[in-house]
């Protein structure tokens, strides 16, 4: 279905190729991982592979691509309309319809379909992806997993062969995430559609699917057995390095399979030392000096109630982390605890005043926030410059913000447009842009989005150091892995409302409402790091 022959591809400017030289095959109704390290160039392959890249991007292209048996070089995106569905990483923006049936119908009637075979085929594909009790819904009241459902099956309206999907779980909870990459899944056996699917958390899909293709960030490109592909530190997750650190011969893939294979291995769990703490007590200087505090907090957006009365306070030196499902609220909250968001209710109070009343100017030095869509900070021409002007504005040293993004993204050329940088390496630059300033609190809203699992770890070190600083983070995140690592507090939001809250022992622990994939792992109580087994590297 999918055939590469010595392709390459670079944009115009930049240093070096992006890919270089790649041949792989992928049959008919073959489930793809796409992975490697954050920048690497996935996105980019994807797109060359649907005629994106070089029509709407820009660059060169080299080599034969073949589609369905067809030679497609330099075909352009609506060349392969009718084979090659394409599912962004942010699909809600590009519905062009209100409601999901007009949608699933937009693209059979650009492509000039029969009427007749229409109402047919959106039945069809709706009970395949299970939204036919949605169709006449609009599109904007759905939940994040219901869009990406609708997106899907609006990829495949139009009877093509090949689906390409590009971090399209990113910024759902594990529960929407596990839907969507079921369905694609069943898509693949039922259908015998070809899915190519680009992912970061390598743990919620690697159980499902046939092959993965790793694309390194050199330039190079491998197609590889599912266990293969797990030979790079930066590509590894959570529950496979448990594998290894525990002296496991053979890698886990799912935690309830490690348990098992614990079960028949006990001896392997006296490699866990209990004693160290798996995060460092918070600062004692900090201890009840609190950084905010929300006081009967309320939003809403006409007759919706996303936030509803909610009061919370957060400590210097805490890292209070926001769960939930999609459309529980998260997001609202942040933004009114940075200021500048809607609010129906309630007021927030930092140690610099009431956070609703600081100038624009203030507020950024006293509560910096990183939003889910991290290219809204970025509006200069190129890396260089964003960096140098973020200096200035924070009254830093010169290459202060220079040296923290490359903690997160490795090298990067600083001459590329921050537009053309990855989804990872864009939220990584306005990550750095924003923790130089210094503010007392940092909001994080899903920092986790597009990073690989090296990235992660960087992240999770300079919370700590911002934790030891005196800072306080608020965080939103579905990444339960991650947030085990750092979270001091966990709050768990149900419609607007608070549903738990307690220490990450207890709301992420093997008994817990929302358990880490280790502690499924392990069944120990408690969270255990992977820094707590014994000759961790």
């Amino acid at each position: 279905m999918i055939k590469l022959t010595d392709v390459s591809f670079n944009y115009r400017g930049v240093e070096a190729p992006v890919v270089t030289r790649a041949n792989f095959e992928v049959a008919a109704g073959e489930f793809v991982l796409v992975c490697g390290p954050t920048g690497s160039g996935k996105s980019t392959l994807l797109r060359i592979i649907n005629g994106l890249s070089p029509h709407f991007t820009g660059g060169n292209l080299r080599g034969r691509i073949e589609l369905n048996s067809l030679d497609r070089t330099g075909a352009k995106p609506h060349e392969l309309a009718d084979l090659v569905g394409f599912v962004n990483q942010q699909p809600e923006g590009a519905f062009v319809a209100d409601t999901v049936e007009d949608e699933l119908a937009y693209a059979m009637e650009q492509l000039g379909r029969d009427p007749s075979e229409m109402a047919a085929e959106i039945s069809r594909l709706a009970s395949a992806l299970g939204i036919a009790d949605l169709l006449a819904s609009p599109l904007t009241s759905l939940s994040g997993g219901q869009q990406q459902r609708v997106a899907i099956a609006a990829a495949l309206s139009a009877g093509q062969r090949i689906l390409i999907l590009d971090e399209p779980t990113s910024a759902l909870d594990p529960e929407a995430a596990h839907e969507i990459n079921s369905s694609l899944a069943r898509l693949t056996k039922e259908l015998g559609i070809t899915v190519l699917l680009s992912e970061h958390r390598l743990e919620r899909a690697l159980p499902l699917v046939d092959s993965v293709i790793v694309v390194y960030g050199d330039g190079s490109v491998s197609k590889l057995a599912p266990t293969e592909a797990l030979r790079e530190n930066r590509l590894v997750p959570p529950v496979v390095e448990l594998s290894a650190r525990l002296g496991m011969t053979e890698s886990a893939l799912e935690p309830a399979a490690l348990r098992t294979k614990l079960k028949a291995q006990p001896k392997l769990l006296k490699n866990i030392s209990t004693d160290a703490a798996a995060l460092p007590n918070q600062p004692a200087e900090f201890v009840g000096a609190h950084a905010l505090e929300v006081r009967k907090l309320s939003v809403s957006y006409g007759e919706t109630i996303a936030v509803d009365a909610i009061d919370l306070k957060v400590e210097r030196g805490e890292v209070l982390t926001l769960m939930g499902e999609n459309g529980s609220g998260k997001s609202s909250l942040l933004w009114a605890l940075q200021g500048s968001g809607e609010r129906a209710g309630g007021e927030v109070l930092s140690n610099w005043g009431e956070t609703e009343k600081l100038s624009a100017e203030e507020r950024l030095c006293v509560v910096t926030m990183v939003p889910q869509r991290a290219s809204d900070l970025l509006f200069l021409s190129s890396v260089s410059a964003e960096l140098e002007d973020s200096d200035r504005f924070a009254g830093a040293k010169p290459t202060t913000t220079a040296s923290l993004f490359a903690r997160f993204a490795g090298r990067v050329d600083p001459a590329v447009h921050p537009r053309d940088l990855s989804a990872g390496q864009q939220l990584a630059l306005v990550l750095a842009i924003q923790l130089v300033k210094g503010a007392g609190a940092v909001l994080l809203d899903e920092p986790t989005r597009g990073l690989d699992y090296e990235a992660k770890r960087a992240l999770a070190r300079i919370i700590g150091e911002l934790r030891v600083q005196g800072h306080a983070i608020v965080l939103a995140s579905h990444d339960i892995e991650f947030v085990a690592q750092v979270a001091t507090k966990v709050v768990v939001l149900e419609k607007g409302r608070i549903k738990a809250q307690g220490a990450p022992a207890e709301i992420l622990g093997v008994n817990g409402l929302l358990p880490s994939q280790i502690s499924v792992a392990l069944g120990l109580p408690g969270i255990i790091s992977l820094e707590q087994i014994r000759g961790a590297k």
